[in-house]
């Protein structure tokens, strides 16, 4: 190519190309010189030869994004945001490969085959919203919305939808959260999810929550643990973990006690009477935090046979909890996962109050309110599993024409005994807004496609937040890679072509407002002379804080006493000898980021397994059934059975079939379909006493020998665990009882 083309070429494109040379030269057509690499469209920005660093946020965490180019490629965290402080994990580094993912929806897509076939056909963005606005009319007082929690301006935005098209409004989030919020609700009478003052604290104890990997906000509490364990002089701050299952916090304690599943409650009442009979908190605060409960019935002798631990090491957990203050102890989890979840949380969070650390330094900060006005929705909860049963029989009587899915998978996510994928085939129009063709989006009829975390605008409380308000602002640092529209201006021409009269023509807009409203406090860390220098400022910063904006105090004891309770399970014990404990995956969540292949190759932290599915028995359970590692076995339960490999694992309960969740998906792109299993398709719909939400950790399992071997891909090859010198094995044997 002469040098005078090569400059027009630049002078002309919109796409600021970069050129380099390929195949054939010299046969004087470019098309097959050349090779044109760049995005579609690049930002206005771009200076070539020199990175740019944005600010943006996901979920909890502020993040900041390099970007050369016009491509995003390589995120960490934002060190000027409260709730990470600049650390950052595997899943915000992967959201580069969420945008330049190979199976991204391109472009709208309408359904020409059978709901689930997964057959369609472009359309163009102006049919596809044009028939949008015609369904949400057609079906007025007929439609059912689906989202993840919402709040801040995404959350007024689907409002105004909702009450535009007369719809109905649900939230999809995993089970154990719905437990853990109302939780949180009995015992510190607030809203929002409490943080951690680890970073002051003396004594954690855990109850299940593995809050270095999967629980609410491990970002901010491994941040914490680090300043919990090295952060200061003259103290190491000592952790305990009191769990069914040695999951990568309870690896990382001091002590780990193994306990049957199901049981944390009672070990936390144990707990509370051993403290009250030694004189070593006052026994009237007990009185009222364990009102109506007698705690002279739940000492660690009654408990310890059920709870599968000495009565001894229940004494000295209770004693140095109490003698170690600023103590905190937490749970969640599998804890939450059980009949009696509730009476697990609310006894264990309980503790807090007999040591004084409730809103205390070290202890448990509450968080306030966000900084929004009345119209704009805080933090909610989602569904419960009775909810759903009630959402699934509404769909099956045909109540909705309409179901308009947003960021959310709840197909994949709720058990298959709910029914939730036959009963979308009986709406008369599902729409999704989704990135990828994941399992709930596979039922559309039509398929809209949305940007992705880098590519959006947001505004977002944290939940849990830093201890005072704080607000993380989300920008897209590279323009859209594929002919995809912000969910926010989806719903906001929906419930125009509805008739509402939107405040905002886009929802970068909402998004900007929300934020002027923020400068109309007066207050925080952004100091501007008008609404563009501070909206400028905001994405500089990558938010908004105010550190004096505290929560009020905590009340003196639970809002509502949560009676003790036992666990049930389904299954009878003869034909089912083990539980069955599916867990939330280290990389894979709840399989929420199973299509990401980096999150696929992330080794699990105790078994170094990935790609896969697998269950964790331990070496006299595996002895018995005459299996080892790599072994195929089929796990039954009363709802259904399948087939995964095994791993030997010698910190396993004896009585435990572990599972991880995250794969299974019959979509969900090339890295995710057809993957593993997904362990709440062996679940009995059993749920939790008080709240309804599913109790994915209520049933009993058999494991049944195939004879079949493969091999297990994990990190650490086929190498088994062996002593070294000063490490021994951690092993559980089997109860003499």
């Amino acid at each position: 190519m002469r040098r005078r083309d090569f400059l027009k070429l630049v002078a002309t494109s919109t796409t600021g190309a970069v050129l380099f040379t390929g195949c054939g030269i010299g046969d004087g057509d470019p098309e097959r010189e050349f090779k044109i690499e760049s995005p579609v469209l690049n930002p206005v920005d771009l200076v070539y030869g020199r990175d740019n660093w944005y600010a943006t946020a996901a979920g909890e965490c502020g993040l900041i994004v390099r970007v050369f180019e016009g491509r995003a490629k390589k995120v960490e965290g934002n060190p000027d945001f409260p709730t990470n402080l600049g650390a950052s994990d595997a899943r915000a580094q992967a959201l580069v490969q969420e945008v330049y993912h190979p199976d991204r929806i391109a472009q709208p897509l309408r359904l020409t085959g059978a709901r689930g076939s997964g057959e369609y056909q472009n359309a163009s963005w102006d049919d596809a919203l044009t028939e949008l606005g015609n369904d949400v009319n057609g079906a007025r007082g007929a439609t059912l919305v689906i989202t993840p929690p919402l709040s801040g301006p995404m959350g007024q935005v689907v409002n105004e939808f909702v009450r535009a098209a007369d719809a109905q409004h649900v939230a999809y989030e995993p089970e154990d959260r719905v437990v853990l919020r109302e939780a949180v609700r009995r015992v510190f009478g607030t809203d929002t999810l409490p943080t951690l003052d680890l970073a002051n604290t003396n004594f954690l104890v855990s109850f299940s929550a593995d809050f270095l990997h999967t629980w609410i906000s491990p970002v901010q509490f491994s941040r914490q643990y680090g300043e919990f364990r090295q952060g200061r002089e003259d103290v190491r701050g000592t952790y305990w973990h009191v769990s069914s299952r040695m999951d990568g916090s309870a690896a990382n304690a001091d002590r780990w006690l193994p306990i049957t599943p199901g049981t944390e409650g009672l070990v936390a009442l144990a707990m509370a009477q051993v403290m009250v009979s030694e004189g070593l908190v006052d026994r009237a605060v007990a009185e009222r935090v364990y009102s109506g409960i007698s705690l002279d019935q739940y000492a660690p002798d009654a408990v310890a046979e059920t709870a599968g631990i000495s009565a001894e090491q229940i004494t000295e957990l209770a004693r140095r909890f109490a003698e170690g203050k600023p103590s905190v102890a937490i749970a969640g989890s599998l804890a939450a996962a059980h009949t009696n979840g509730l009476f697990n949380l609310t006894a264990v969070f309980a503790l807090n109050y007999l040591v004084g650390s409730v809103g205390q330094a070290g202890g448990i900060i509450l968080n306030p309110a966000p900084p929004f006005g009345s119209d704009v929705p805080g933090p909610s909860s989602g569904l419960s599993y009775t909810e759903w049963t009630g959402v699934v029989n509404d769909l099956n009587s045909g109540r909705y024409q309409l179901v308009i899915v947003n960021g959310v998978d709840p197909v994949y996510g709720l058990p298959e005994a709910l029914g939730l994928r036959e009963a979308l085939a009986n709406a008369g129009k599902v729409v999704a807004l989704s990135s990828f063709l994941d399992d709930t989006t596979l039922q559309a009829d039509l398929i809209l496609p949305v940007h992705t975390t880098l590519e959006s605008w947001g505004l977002i409380a944290p939940d849990p937040g830093p201890g005072y308000q704080a607000v993380a602002l989300q920008q897209p640092v590279v323009n859209p890679f594929v002919d995809s529209r912000a969910a926010g201006d989806i719903f906001i021409e929906a419930a125009t072509a509805a008739g509402a009269s939107m405040p905002w023509p886009t929802y970068e807009d909402a998004v900007r407002a929300a934020v002027d409203s923020l400068r109309r406090l007066n207050r925080g860390n952004i100091e501007a002379a008008d609404a563009k220098q501070y909206f400028m400022m905001a994405q500089a910063q990558g938010g908004w804080w105010d550190t004096t904006e505290t929560a009020d105090s905590a009340p003196n004891a639970p809002e509502t006493a949560t009676a003790a309770a036992q666990p049930e399970y389904a299954g009878d014990p003869g034909q089912f000898p083990l539980y069955l404990l599916p867990f939330p995956s280290n990389s894979l969540g709840y399989g929420e980021t199973a299509n990401l292949p980096w999150l696929q190759a992330l080794p699990d932290p105790m078994t170094s397994a990935v790609w896969s599915t697998w269950v964790e028995l331990n070496p006299t359970t595996a002895d018995r059934l005459g299996v080892g590692t790599g072994d195929v076995v089929r796990l039954v339960t009363p709802r259904g059975s399948a087939e995964v490999p095994v791993y030997v694992n010698p910190a396993a309960h004896p009585d435990v079939a572990a599972v991880p969740m995250g794969q299974g998906h019959t979509d969900f792109g090339r890295y995710a379909k057809g993957r593993g299993t997904n362990p709440l398709d062996l679940v009995e719909p059993a749920t939790e006493s008080e709240t309804g939400a599913l109790a994915w950790a209520g049933t009993r399992v058999r494991v049944e020998a195939t004879g079949r071997k493969v091999r297990l891909p994990r990190f650490e090859g086929q190498v088994p665990a062996f002593q070294l010198e000063g490490a021994p094995i951690i092993e559980v044997i089997p109860s003499e009882h």
